[in-house]
């Protein structure tokens, strides 16, 4: 794949350090290139559209199996942009991710074991490792329609308990 010392399209070792945030949110956004239950989005948030514009150029084009890469329209925050990175939903994705991650280290400084991630509207993160990764992100379409079923649900149930919380305390003077 990609040597440590020649990145892609010019980019240089760190030439990316401290832009790119070491979060990643895994399909908290629908996918362009088809429907969410086959392809899994990825999303990364870089300072500046520049830097973001390189890493979607050596994502783009250091890999086959991305299907898409794109700098959001607009910034989400103070000169931040989000970079979103779609791939096939399927068993091995982790294998594909890591790969992508492992190079990324030389761009970015972002050590292997630094990344993080959350899945889909989750407010936790959890260290970028194949366990956590495979217990959380569905690797097929089935498995995706279940957890998004579930999440919505359990959502939901959390939503009516503290709407039940604040009736309760408003009856008892509570609030």
């Amino acid at each position: 794949m990609n040597k440590p010392n020649q990145l892609n399209e010019g980019l240089q070792a760190d030439d990316l350090k401290y832009l790119v945030d070491n979060t990643i949110h895994i399909d908290e956004f629908n996918s362009k290139m088809g429907d969410p239950s086959d392809v899994v989005t990825l999303s990364f948030k870089v300072k500046d559209l520049m830097p973001a514009t390189d890493l979607v150029s050596f994502l783009e084009n250091g890999y086959d199996f991305i299907l898409d890469a794109d700098v959001s329209s607009g910034e989400i925050a103070d000169n931040e942009r989000l970079v979103f990175v779609e791939v096939q939903r399927r068993p091995n994705v982790y294998k594909y991710v890591n790969e992508m991650l492992d190079d990324l280290n030389h761009l970015t400084g972002v050590k292997r074991d630094e990344w993080k991630f959350r899945w889909y509207k989750s407010s936790d993160y959890q260290p970028m490792n194949e366990e956590n990764f495979t217990k959380s992100v569905p690797q097929n379409a089935a498995q995706y329609e279940e957890s998004i079923k579930g999440f919505n649900k359990v959502k939901s149930e959390t939503e009516k308990l503290n709407s039940d919380i604040e009736a309760i305390k408003k009856l008892s003077g509570l609030s």
